[in-house]
């Protein structure tokens, strides 16, 4: 089942699509929120993870593309949904899945939704044989960086972004996902939450001094254990 937030400050045009997937593709998606606005939207789009966007471009205060030019390396698809037609060719420079106009079209909405569907069965297989191999892609300037789980000396939070310290890499990667997604996508096994701002792969662990609560790792770099999780780094004595 693939997660939705549907964002449109009008009432009756959420409803309408919440009603044609659950109509025409029951089971398949599942609507975590409806917003009326880009600001009532951010935290939910930063917390929820969603796999698709419904986007309306001409809203209060701040238009659908003034969303996504806060999310640039997004890990969800848009589809836009608006009464203006003008704004397709703006729409796919912002990577739009599709662009269907109100009112909605029914047969469109089904088959653009169908497409929808085959894209991500695609794109879930190799997603599979990623996870088999503990293999994670990034979306990192219109590119995607391809990371092996056992490069990965640690993660750091940055507010709603997370800094990636990879072997062989002079620079993080620098991604658009908060911490709390790289703890549920990286083996409870391997890496381990010392801090409310780290989460380190255990395996480049060189020495830790219990008397500064200090974590010391294989490529040099030093990290602070919170007294709260002091007690995960004992266990491995």
């Amino acid at each position: 089942m693939y997660t939705v937030i549907i964002i449109d400050d009008e009432p009756h045009a959420q409803e309408s699509l919440v009603l044609l997937l659950a109509k025409y593709f029951e089971g398949k998606f599942l609507v975590l929120k409806k917003c009326a606005s880009v600001d009532e939207a951010i935290p939910y789009l930063q917390e929820e993870e969603p796999d698709l966007v419904f986007l309306d471009i001409q809203m209060p205060r701040k238009s659908g593309f003034a969303l996504l030019e806060l999310f640039q390396d997004r890990g969800f698809d848009v589809i836009f949904t608006t009464a203006h037609k003008d704004y397709a060719i703006e729409a796919f420079k912002h990577r739009a899945f599709d662009y269907l106009l109100k009112p909605i079209d029914i047969a469109e909405f089904q088959k653009t939704l169908f497409r929808y569907l085959s894209f991500k069965e695609e794109d879930n297989s190799l997603i599979a044989k990623g996870r088999r191999l503990e293999i994670s892609a990034f979306s990192m300037d219109g590119n995607l960086e391809f990371v092996h789980h056992d490069e990965i000396y640690y993660c750091q939070s940055d507010k709603n972004y997370t800094r990636v310290f990879i072997s062989n890499r002079t620079e993080p990667l620098f991604v658009s996902k908060p911490l709390s997604y790289f703890g549920r996508k990286l083996s409870k096994e391997k890496f381990v939450r010392i801090h409310q701002s780290f989460l380190v792969n255990i395996s480049k662990i060189k020495r830790y001094d219990r008397g500064s609560g200090q974590l010391y790792l294989v490529n040099g770099d030093e990290i602070p254990v919170s007294i709260r999780r002091r007690s995960e780094i004992q266990k491995f004595a």
